[in-house]
C-alpha cells in the first residue's frame, strides 16, 4: 500500500455547456435499457432529483442533499421539475418553503457548435423577514425549446445548480461595518 502525504480529492465542476448538453440531454433524450443506462451510478449522486419548487426550504435541501460538507463556493446540482403557476398558463411558479426563487435576468444562451442548445437563468432566494433572505443562488439550466419540440419531449425538467451566497454575508458585514451609530445607540466610553 502507498501512503500519500496529501489527500485526494474530486470536485464536481462542469461547465454550463456540459450541464446542458451532457447531463441534461441525456436526463430528457436518451432512454433507458436494460443493458444501457443514461446515468451510471457516480452521475446519479453527483445530479439528485429534488423538488426545488415545493415545501422545503433551501437551507432544508441543502442539509438533506449534503451541502454542509461541501466547502465555501461549492455547489449541488438537481433535476428538477417546473410547475406552473396556472394549468394553462405558461408562467412558472417558481415557490419555494416560505419565499420564492427572483430571477435576476433574463437568461444567457448556451451554445455548442455554434447552436443555442440551452439557456441558464439565475435567481435568489428572497424571503424578507427572514435571517436567510438573499443567501441562496439557483442557476437553472433548460434545453432551447426548439430542440424539445422537434423530439416531442416536455419542456418541465431543467437542470439546477444550488449554492449559498457567500456574497450576500460579507456585503452585510459591510453595511454594519460603514452604517452610522443611529442616535439612539448607547456607547458606553
Amino acid at each position: 500500500m502507498v501512503d500519500f502525504p496529501i489527500s485526494v480529492e474530486c470536485r464536481f465542476l462542469p461547465t454550463d455547456k456540459e450541464l446542458v448538453s451532457c447531463y441534461l440531454f441525456n436526463k430528457l433524450f436518451v432512454t433507458q435499457t436494460e443493458t444501457e443506462q443514461p446515468f451510471h451510478d457516480l452521475e446519479k449522486a453527483l445530479v439528485k432529483q429534488c423538488d426545488l419548487y415545493g415545501s422545503l426550504e433551501p437551507w432544508e435541501i441543502w442539509s438533506l442533499y449534503g451541502g454542509d460538507h461541501l466547502e465555501d463556493g461549492q455547489a449541488l446540482y438537481f433535476f428538477a421539475r417546473l410547475k406552473k403557476a396556472s394549468v394553462n398558463g405558461s408562467r412558472i411558479c417558481r415557490r419555494v418553503g416560505s419565499g420564492t426563487w427572483a430571477g435576476e435576468d433574463s437568461g444567457d444562451r448556451i451554445m455548442d457548435a455554434g447552436n443555442v442548445v440551452g439557456f441558464k437563468k439565475r435567481f435568489l432566494y428572497e424571503n424578507h423577514g427572514s435571517p436567510h433572505d438573499g443567501h441562496w443562488i439557483m442557476h437553472e439550466f433548460a434545453i432551447d425549446s426548439s430542440l424539445l419540440r422537434q423530439h416531442q419531449k416536455p419542456d418541465d425538467i431543467v437542470l439546477c445548480r444550488m449554492k449559498r451566497n457567500l456574497l450576500s454575508k460579507k456585503n452585510k458585514f459591510k453595511q454594519y461595518c460603514n452604517s452610522e451609530p443611529s442616535k439612539h445607540s448607547k456607547i458606553d466610553v
